[in-house]
């Protein structure tokens, strides 16, 4: 799913990299008073010395509660820049993330949830770095969850910022795949398949990826956490990152893989200007044609799609047409954003072929990307497919009328 997507998690605790050297300064330091100490009759002073350090970090992890208070202030009153300042800029991408999730929490706001952030825990190793527990809490009717994740906090240039987990780095070409340490025995193979997925829908849809940027985690909690969502499996960020969880069986990672890629390419074909009924009815379709071939190469076989047409069909009460999709809620409908979306990818391109198809996409990459903190963003990306549907296939009643009455015939 995209930036406001499905299914779940929370994250895992990092001592952060850029204090390694103090730290290493101050273990040198205490060497240094030991071994003055020792021959020189004063020997009881070394436990006293690890006691004073003791307590100069109990009364520090009590400061930083009042410190990162203010950020959950900030949190609670949408004051992005102020919740930044607490975020480690010099990692870029976490930086972004952080500068989404933010956001995606003020949306869920204006959908209807219920949303605080709270700090469980402070933990410090030294005066230079540890680590703080956040708890997420959403609540929307009969839905409630709490989301846990550990972040490590490090200073940086005497200000204490929070750092992004742990991740290791694989790459091959414009892909870049950060995984938690936990899932170092999959990450080849994950990268070597994600490679084979990117190949395929490039040399299909014509997509020219410049960078790739992927993260596994290795509980549902920890993502959820990390993009503001009560629970899903994963999510797309345009022009940020894409996250999916690593747990169970393989099939179902593949599965998320195929079609959270096909997000971030329509992303890049469409100038992030797709609304949802496109990008989930898109996603579901090419996911639903990749199959693997003798040599376990991933192809696509459109045959493939008629099976998921009939299930989803069979499972859409009613067939809305293209007119009614801007009113739908995501939150509360999300399952008609999904069935609605679907039936029409694959009626314009299995009726008029994927040519047209991308035709239509081109037409919205022309207008400028509308930024996902623009209120009025899903109307004017809705509007603007209007028009290029309309331009490529005819006016969006005939078309609404097509499409409905071609599944009311299956």
């Amino acid at each position: 799913m995209k930036k406001n997507a499905i299914l779940l998690a929370v994250l895992v605790v990092m001592l952060v990299g850029c204090s390694t050297q103090t730290s290493q300064q101050e273990t040198d330091k205490k060497v240094e008073n030991v071994q003055m100490v020792e021959g020189s009759g004063l020997e009881g002073k070394a436990d006293k010395v690890d006691q004073i350090d003791s307590e100069e970090i109990e009364n520090e992890q009590e400061l930083l509660k009042d410190y990162f208070h203010e950020m959950i202030s900030a949190v609670d009153e949408n004051k992005v820049e102020k919740f930044l300042a607490y975020i480690d800029s010099s990692d870029e991408l976490f930086y972004k993330e952080q500068q989404g999730w933010i956001e995606s929490l003020e949306q869920k706001r204006i959908e209807g949830w219920e949303v605080t952030v709270s700090i469980d825990n402070i933990t410090l190793e030294s005066m230079d770095w540890g680590s703080v527990d956040l708890i997420i809490s959403m609540k929307n009717k009969d839905q409630y969850k709490n989301n846990r994740i550990t972040y490590p906090i490090g200073k940086n240039n005497g200000m204490w910022k929070i750092n992004e987990l742990p991740f290791k780095k694989l790459s091959n070409g414009p892909i870049n795949l950060y995984y938690l340490p936990s899932l170092e025995s999959k990450a080849d193979m994950i990268l070597a398949d994600i490679k084979e997925l990117v190949d395929l829908y490039s040399q299909t849809f014509g997509w020219d990826p410049q960078e790739l940027n992927i993260k596994l985690y290795d509980t549902p909690e920890k993502i959820a956490a990390s993009v503001g969502w009560p629970s899903l499996y994963g999510v797309a960020v345009p022009f940020v990152s894409l996250k999916f969880v690593v747990e169970g069986e393989y099939s179902v990672t593949y599965g998320l893989m195929k079609h959270e890629i096909v997000h971030m390419m329509l992303a890049d074909l469409s100038n992030d200007n797709a609304p949802m009924f496109l990008q989930e009815g898109l996603a579901i379709f090419v996911s639903s044609a990749v199959v693997k071939n003798d040599t376990e190469t991933p192809q696509l076989d459109f045959t493939k799609v008629k099976e998921k047409e009939k299930i989803i069909v069979a499972n859409t009460k009613e067939i809305k047409p293209i007119s009614e999709l801007n009113e739908i809620n995501y939150t509360e409908n999300y399952i008609d954003i999904y069935n609605v979306g679907f039936l029409i990818t694959d009626y314009l391109i299995q009726t008029h072929g994927i040519e047209k198809y991308l035709e239509m996409v081109e037409l919205l990459k022309e207008s400028d990307i509308i930024e996902h903190g623009n209120p009025d963003r899903d109307n004017i990306v809705y509007q603007l497919t209007v028009e290029a549907i309309e331009q490529i296939y005819g006016s969006i009643e005939k078309i609404s009328d097509a499409y409905i009455e071609h599944y009311k015939e299956e």
